[in-house]
């Protein structure tokens, strides 16, 4: 509704993960580049925990969109299945990868690490990347430390990242042979500059020019967020519906207020 009256080619706070909306702040950045990183070099596996809406789901997509370009990696990028054994896992898994999965666990298992070997002697790495991993069951994260055996004196044969809520974290840190097999990356919620910074950036990806809100009226958008990025978001979309509805060109700090009541159940 407001993308032709602010002369936008497309919405600027979409909630959903867009890599292309996704804004690097200086957070973002060291995350990425420790992901990539680990992920490049085969030393180990690792996992990204952050709240829900900072950013994590689209680091993971750009990963992938990354990756993917690149001849010498396979990479798949799974939202964690609702599956609730080891078996279920590693058959979803295996599918995933093109490899042919077995009744049993331990023959799909096999399986797997047969491919894992191949691509190895073919100069190809398999890359596994895992969202919201918070909701994987124990016996999976079992399955996925299994994985971790399979490497060379030098290298990981799969390399694999988990993305997850705080959640995840407390859940592999009590899982201490697996906490100590994996580097950790984190994300923060906005302050209020990089709340504004990424607001801009957003509005400028979509096509816009002059980011049509108050400096009022970002400090309440950070103040009732919470600096969250997908909170940011929604507040920022209902108080531009509601600036068109009202005819005005201008987001204040009113209409913030009032806009919260529509995109949350409680303000503060």
């Amino acid at each position: 509704m407001y993308v032709k009256y602010f002369g936008l080619s497309e919405p600027a706070f979409k909630i959903t993960p867009d890599p292309r909306f996704l804004w690097y702040s200086d957070q973002h950045k060291e995350a990425k580049a420790k992901l990539e990183y680990h992920l490049s070099q085969k030393d180990g596996p690792v996992y990204l925990s952050a709240d829900v809406g900072l950013g994590k789901t689209s680091i993971a997509q750009r990963l992938r969109d990354e990756f993917a370009a690149d001849k010498s990696k396979k990479v798949v990028l799974a939202f964690a299945p609702n599956l609730k054994t080891a078996n279920q896992f590693m058959r979803f898994i295996a599918d995933e990868f093109e490899v042919k999965t077995a009744r049993s666990y331990s023959d799909t298992l096999k399986n797997f690490e047969r491919y894992l070997i191949e691509q190895y002697k073919a100069g190809i790495t398999p890359i596994l990347l895992v969202d919201e991993a918070q909701n994987l069951p124990h016996d999976t994260l079992k399955t996925i430390h299994h994985l971790f055996n399979f490497t060379t004196r030098n290298e990981f044969l799969i390399q694999i990242a988990l993305f997850g809520q705080p959640e995840l974290d407390k859940r592999i840190q009590r899982f201490k042979s697996l906490a100590s097999r994996m580097y950790k990356a984190k994300l923060q919620p906005f302050d209020l500059q990089q709340t504004e910074e990424m607001m801009r950036f957003r509005w400028t990806v979509a096509g816009g020019d002059a980011l049509p809100f108050q400096k009022e009226a970002i400090a309440e958008i950070y103040r009732l967020t919470g600096g969250i990025a997908r909170d940011i978001c929604k507040l920022a979309n209902e108080a531009l519906l509601r600036t068109v509805v009202e005819n005005r060109k201008i987001v204040d700090k009113d209409t913030i207020i009032a806009s919260a009541r529509d995109a949350f159940e409680e303000v503060v």
